[in-house]
C-alpha cells in the first residue's frame, strides 16, 4: 500500500512539472502576468546584412495579453535619455522588424519588453544588450 503512494505523488510530480513547462506557465507575483520570453536576438551581437531590417522575437503563448511594450535604447542603460524606439505591440504578434538605418554599426544596443494584461496590469521587463556589425 505504501509503494503505491510513492508512485501516485511521483506520477503526479511528473505530471504537472510536464504540464506546466510544456503550457509556458510561470509563477508570477500575484495579479502580475509574466514576463515574455525573448528569442531573438539574445546573444551578444546581430549582424544585419545590408539595408535588411533586425527582426526582434519572443515567445507568445500567455492568454491574456492587450498589448507589448517594445522600446530599444542605445547602450546598456534604460534610461529616457537612452530610448531611441517605442511601440506598442498586438497581442497576436511576436516579432517585429525594425529598419537598419536605426542602427549604427558596432554600437551596442538593449531591447525591452513588457506585457500588459487586459485588466493593465504590466509584467517584469524582458531585455537583452547586443551589438550591431553591419555588414
Amino acid at each position: 500500500m505504501k509503494k503505491s503512494w510513492v508512485l501516485i505523488v511521483v506520477a503526479l510530480v511528473l505530471f504537472f512539472t510536464t504540464y506546466l513547462s510544456a503550457n509556458d506557465v510561470r509563477f508570477t507575483r500575484m495579479g502580475t502576468p509574466p514576463e515574455p520570453r525573448l528569442l531573438y536576438p539574445i546573444y551578444d551581437t546581430a549582424i544585419l546584412f545590408g539595408n535588411n531590417p533586425l527582426e526582434f522575437r519572443w515567445f507568445n503563448t500567455y492568454i491574456g495579453t492587450d498589448h507589448f511594450i517594445f522600446k530599444i535604447y542605445r547602450g546598456y542603460s534604460m534610461y529616457e535619455s537612452a530610448l531611441i524606439y517605442k511601440q506598442n505591440i498586438s497581442p497576436g504578434e511576436s516579432s517585429i522588424k525594425i529598419k537598419a538605418d536605426l542602427f549604427d554599426d558596432s554600437q551596442i544596443y538593449t531591447w525591452s519588453l513588457i506585457r500588459v494584461a487586459f485588466g493593465g496590469e504590466k509584467s517584469d521587463k524582458s531585455f537583452n544588450s547586443f551589438k550591431v556589425i553591419k555588414k
